[in-house]
């Protein structure tokens, strides 16, 4: 045999380039949740943010089943690897305004402080609430299950 049969999707750089793909197109995805959650909060004039509406939203549709994880954990990744750009503007504001924060630092030291405190108990609060509604979920699953094998 002259020519060996070449599979195109198992090059390197096609794989590299579906990857990418996903990751733009579940980008994409977000941004749309996130658009659409835009149009709810302004539509309801809700007082939370649209990202708050959209992660309710997401949550909603991951827990019941519309949404699938790996549907968005390839960009939800990349957003998060890339989440330390999001500070360079407030280093820069720190810059900036180097007196301000020489006079009156203690003020913002003293709100991030606490503001990281209550995000830290609100998240932790929350893993235990969400471990302690996924034990009561499987053991309902478990206990339906008992039933219908005693049945049989």
């Amino acid at each position: 045999m002259l020519f060996k049969p070449v599979c195109i999707m198992s090059s390197p750089s096609t794989s590299k380039m579906t990857h990418s793909l996903k990751v733009i197109v579940q980008l994409l995805f977000l941004i749309g949740l996130w658009g659409i959650s835009s149009f709810i909060q302004q539509f309801f004039r809700l007082p939370l943010s649209a990202g708050v509406i959209g992660l309710i939203l997401l949550l909603f549709a991951l827990m019941s089943g519309v949404m699938k994880l790996v549907w968005i954990k390839l960009g939800a990744d990349f957003i998060l690897a890339e989440l330390v750009l999001m500070f360079i503007p407030c280093v820069v504001g720190l810059v900036k305004y180097k007196q301000l924060f020489l006079t009156q630092g203690w003020q913002l030291i003293l709100a991030v402080v606490i503001g990281t405190i209550c995000v830290m108990v609100m998240t932790a609060y929350s893993v235990h609430f969400g471990f302690k509604l996924e034990h009561k979920l499987q053991q309902k699953n478990n206990h339906h299950k008992a039933k219908l094998e005693a049945h049989l």
